[in-house]
């Protein structure tokens, strides 16, 4: 697996260019598997990051579950951070 590109301010932000670009795809008739294998090699992450990801663009999940999934509900920017 790689590792999922977007951090915790985008994922919870429901109206970044991301979620905008997956519910464009949507809107287009772009089938849910293609759109699945874009966020993938876009965003990287496994399947389940990715369909977590497009569930919380159409509205069909919370992004408090992708940030579970990712272990990210506690991340701040400077986690792993220990010197600058």
């Amino acid at each position: 697996m790689t590792t999922f590109a977007l951090g915790r301010k985008t994922i919870i932000n429901e109206c970044s260019v991301e979620y905008d670009w997956i519910r464009r795809q949507v809107e287009e008739g772009t089938e849910t598997e293609e759109i699945i294998n874009s966020i993938l090699c876009c965003f990287g992450g496994d399947e389940e990051i990715a369909v977590l990801f497009y569930s919380i663009a159409v509205g069909e999940s919370s992004p408090g579950v992708l940030l579970t999934h990712l272990s990210l509900s506690d991340w701040s920017p400077s986690q792993g951070e220990d010197q600058h």
